[in-house]
């Protein structure tokens, strides 16, 4: 009986073994060999490449996930997790978007904001949120006569520098002056803070991370041409063309959408997040390999002449742990 004891206790005490050993991670291996020929030359190090010639990488080694990260603007692995830049690095800082009117009379329905002592928007309780955006000390951040005042596509540029070391909201009040002629639609493209250094670097911070809100304030006058909107009328949005409403289905192109002419008057807001003006995207690689592949080749062009780091992350992992291992090269691209 001891020894039927035992030996239970020792399978299970196996199993367990086992169990653990199929929970560990194989160490991340990984070799990079880049293949030469008359435009492309490597010395263990560093690659030189004519422009516009592809680069070809063979791999040996096998990761579970494999990224790459070219180097290049955007693209650089010594910034992935930078979200903000040296304000002393910085020699420009615009808000630069473009605003295409179409219908009606755009005259002084938009006005944009800026303050740099706004609280923030509750998000869950209307009445005051709508107070507090027509009570706020706003700043001008482009003069309503600068605005588009007639049916053209307008370019702006603001600069941003004042604003450094602080946070700060912007908004846009949409405001029906007349309803006599259809109320004007307005899409903004590109909307983006840049910030170019005086390496020539340039970093952007895109529309799609202000974290615009929209403040619908007539939203309990349940207007006739804006009853199909069913869903968060106080702080909602749509992907169609509802009159009055803001559109944020593109945030590279958002709009609010006109009205006919003898309908209400519309009036709502959209106002950021509390923004770090010199904020920026942290730079992405490419994602070419991960555990349902096999890659042994990898081919890059680079389309500019100059000096670039180029990275290769590799991982194993599981839920509880993981390993990786990082080549880097020069790349040297030659006219």
């Amino acid at each position: 009986m001891k020894l039927n004891r035992f030996l239970i206790a020792a399978g299970i005490a196996s199993l367990a073994l086992v169990s653990c050993e199929n929970e560990l991670v194989q160490d991340a291996e990984l070799n990079v060999n880049v293949v030469t020929d008359d435009n492309v030359s490597f010395d263990g190090q560093t690659i030189t490449v004519k422009k516009g010639s592809p680069v070809t990488f063979n791999f040996s080694g096998d990761p579970d996930f494999l990224t790459f990260f070219s180097g290049e603007e955007g693209k650089k692995y010594q910034y992935k997790d930078r979200i903000t830049v040296n304000e002393e690095e910085i020699e420009s800082s615009n808000l630069e978007f473009t605003i295409t009117p179409q219908y009606g009379n755009p005259a002084n329905i938009l006005s944009m904001y800026i303050a740099d002592d706004f609280p923030g928007l509750d998000k869950k309780n209307f009445e005051a949120d709508s107070v507090l955006v027509e009570q706020q000390n706003w700043k001008e951040l482009v003069p309503q006569a600068e605005l588009p005042q007639t049916v053209k596509v307008q370019k702006y540029s603001v600069d941003m520098k004042s604003y450094f070391g602080k946070r700060v909201a912007i908004a846009i009040c949409y405001r029906g002056q007349t309803a006599t002629v259809a109320q004007t639609k307005f899409t903004f493209n590109n909307m983006q803070i840049v910030n170019k250094m005086s390496s020539g670097q340039q970093t952007a911070l895109a529309a799609n991370s202000f974290g615009f809100t929209p403040i619908n304030m007539l939203y309990k006058h349940n207007l006739a041409d804006q009853k199909g909107m069913t869903s968060n009328r106080p702080y909602g949005t749509v992907t169609n063309n509802t009159s009055g409403i803001w559109n944020f289905k593109d945030m590279t192109a958002f709009f609010i959408h006109s009205s006919n002419a003898n309908t209400a008057l519309k009036y709502s807001w959209i106002v950021s997040n509390l923004l770090v003006v010199n904020a920026c995207t942290p730079d992405a690689g490419t994602n070419i390999k991960n555990i349902t592949q096999n890659l042994d080749t990898y081919n890059y062009t680079y389309g500019e002449p100059g000096t670039y780091t180029a990275t290769f992350v590799a991982n194993n992992g599981n839920y509880k742990q993981q390993t990786g291992v990082i080549r880097e090269f020069t790349v040297k691209v030659v006219e």
